[in-house]
């Protein structure tokens, strides 16, 4: 038996070892970019992490999940009661079976235990049904604060556009917060229910043979738990790494539900399977050498907690038998042998339980890191800090992780009507990449401006700036408040929800309505951009559908000037909006908001456009700009780069 322990004990030691060689070989390049933080573990960090999030799932003591708590706590004590019962109930049916007394067994067996089978039944579906309906509420509240903090403002975007910290962060909002809520439901009464059997069983064992046998079993499993700890693996961080390759597979497949179309066209099928495919081996990898560890420390953990345990069990129950100085209590246990076994063993099974509890406790910190990771990143976000990967300016070439503050930022924002000024702003990106040093400009209401330029040349980039979607590293921007402008991309968003959601988004219908639009407004918005027929063709206002796949990209792209004129803002952004309108209804469009008052800020590289602005912000690809009011020759000429020079291109280097 010592020799198969010893083996058994070799065994999962070089397991752990050669798992944890294959785990840093994988996380090689990773580990080089970025180091992990902290260690994921039952540790101070992890008690720390708790510290934060119990107040989130438990917000005070007149709550809903503190009612839950007291509930569960309530029917944990009834059910170790009726186990107790139950034990003593085992040993009157048996002395009547064996003393042969048909009616002491008839009043147990049949009526008595016909009784009690309902309040057992009642107490055990108790049991199941708090901790789902905890769990529920602990996913609520994690959720909805959550929700609070990621859909802030622009939060969500800068989380996936700014920040490089997490990684799909529709995983850990989904499944990581379902189970840890989940997982923390359990635990509570993983854990209180071995606590509260220990103290009652040792409370009866102690009456019975004294206290010497339940602290000589409790003082075992203390022994038993150190030693479980020091050569188990560190399931908790396996966890993590599991539900990381999770996301990243289910990462795989959304890519190709995006992109769908691009993917079919180019035949990429064969491709994106490999891909696929490659993404779920590594978690077929993973978990089955971590199912391997799980059998060899299962093995460990049932010799030394389950079978160790009963037969210590067995050595205190027999040792008054077979001492002559327990006379006494001999004969006690003579009459009453079976009870006090089963006490015996219910111990036993308790500080067991709660011994392997820990090893589920390392399995559920690494819920609670990825769950605390979010919240931190939400947090740091949305007090302006991220983290990303930037682009370093030393010899090494090496780029570091380098944690960013908006509050430190050089760059100044001010708040004004009718006017958008630039004065010595960098086009800088998120990871330092300078596309201008200094751009300087003002436009005011009613100068409708045209920009032009190459691609990469910082034209999107000008408007991320403007929206506060990109943190702002020097100079001065002075703009109207952010309801006061609006934008218009090339592939206009269109949310879940009715036709009319389309048109008024983001507002609700309500909103709507108390800015004095109704549905004839509304369609009169939509005549204007020569899409009236839509209501009728699609059933109504109140059709819900797809929008994305029911209307076509000169359709989607009208709509979206239809919103823009229900918004009827200051500025509005327009980028590349009407590619795919005819050039007579984007004149028309074009005309329509400007006599609304909205001023034009186009991005386009159709020369029709041009005759609606009177203004121009060119840039040559190559860190210059230049910005006036338009003249006959840049009626031909305002998207003149190529490999050639253009006349612009010309001006701004007789001008350098």
């Amino acid at each position: 038996m010592g020799v198969f322990l010893i083996t058994l004990i070799y065994a999962l030691y070089k397991a752990k070892n050669r798992f944890l060689l294959t785990t840093q070989t994988a996380q090689k390049d990773t580990r080089t970019k970025r180091k992990q933080k902290h260690k994921v573990g039952v540790n101070s960090q992890f008690f720390e992490q708790m510290r934060k999030l119990l107040p989130i799932c438990v917000p005070g003591l007149f709550t809903k999940e503190a009612g839950l708590l007291g509930i569960l706590a309530t029917v944990l004590i009834a059910r170790t009661w009726l186990d107790i019962w139950f034990s003593a109930f085992n040993g009157s049916v048996v002395k009547a079976i064996v003393s042969r007394n048909r009616k002491e067994f008839v009043a147990k067996a049949i009526v008595e235990f016909g009784l009690m089978m309902w309040p057992m039944s009642i107490v055990n579906n108790s049991l199941k049904l708090s901790i789902s309906a905890l769990a529920l509420c602990f996913r609520e509240r994690l959720t909805m604060h959550a929700h609070n903090q990621y859909l802030d403002g622009i939060t969500f975007y800068k989380i996936s556009n700014l920040d490089n910290r997490l990684q799909n962060a529709d995983q850990l909002l989904t499944q990581d917060i379902d189970k840890f809520s989940e997982n923390l439901s359990h635990l509570y009464s993983d854990i209180a229910k071995p606590v509260v059997d220990i103290f009652l069983f040792a409370y009866k064992l102690g009456e019975a043979i004294g206290n010497e046998a339940p602290f000589f079993m409790i003082s075992y499993f203390i022994m038993s738990g150190v030693i479980l700890r020091a050569f188990s693996p560190p399931f908790g961080r396996y966890t993590a790494i599991e539900q990381k390759l999770e996301g990243d597979f289910r990462f795989a497949h959304s890519r190709i539900i995006t992109h769908s179309e691009e993917i079919a066209f180019y035949g990429g099928g064969e491709r994106e399977k490999e891909v696929v495919n490659g993404t779920f081996q590594k978690i077929v990898n993973h978990v089955r050498k971590v199912y391997t560890l799980r059998f060899l420390n299962g093995i460990f953990d049932s010799v030394l907690v389950k079978y160790c345990a009963t037969m210590t069990a067995y050595y205190l129950l027999a040792r008054p038998v077979f001492n002559p100085k327990y006379g006494k209590l001999y004969h006690f246990l003579k009459k009453n042998i079976y009870q006090i076994f089963i006490y015996l063993i219910n111990l036993s099974q308790a500080v067991g339980r709660l011994i392997l509890t820990g090893r589920d406790l390392t399995r559920f910190a690494g819920y609670t890191s990825r769950v605390a990771d979010l919240f931190d990143v939400l947090n740091d976000v949305r007090e302006g800090k991220y983290k990303r990967t930037m682009v370093s300016d030393s010899e090494s070439g090496i780029n570091q992780n380098t944690v960013v503050n908006a509050k430190d930022m050089k760059g100044k924002v001010i708040v004004k009507d009718g006017i958008i000024l630039f004065d010595k702003v960098p086009i800088v990106t998120p990871n330092n990449d300078i596309l201008l040093k200094d751009l300087s400009f003002k436009v005011t209401t009613g100068m409708n401006c045209l920009i032009s330029g190459p691609n990469g040349c910082g034209k999107s980039s000008l408007f991320r700036i403007l929206g506060d979607l990109w943190p702002l590293f020097g100079g001065t921007v002075t703009k109207p408040a952010p309801n006061k402008l609006f934008y218009v991309p090339q592939k206009p968003y269109l949310p879940l929800g009715t036709f009319r959601d389309q048109v008024i988004y983001p507002d609700t219908v309500a909103e709507a309505h108390s800015r004095g639009f109704n549905d004839d407004d509304l369609m009169a918005l939509l005549e204007n951009v020569h899409l009236g027929y839509i209501v009728e063709r699609e059933g109504g206002w109140d059709t819900v559908q797809d929008w994305a796949d029911v209307l076509s990209g000169g359709e989607k792209q009208r709509v979206a000037m239809a919103r823009l004129f229900y918004h009827k803002p200051q500025f509005a952004i327009l980028d590349e909006c009407t590619s795919a309108v005819s050039v007579d209804i984007e004149g028309i469009m074009y005309e329509h908001a400007r006599k609304l008052g909205i001023t034009l800020f186009t991005v386009s590289h159709r020369p029709s456009l041009v005759r609606h602005h009177e203004y121009l912000l060119r840039f040559d690809g190559e860190g210059h700009y230049e910005f006036k009011e338009m003249d006959p020759a840049d009626s031909t000429t305002p998207f003149g780069f190529g490999h050639g020079k253009s006349l612009a291109q010309v001006k701004l280097d007789s001008s350098s």
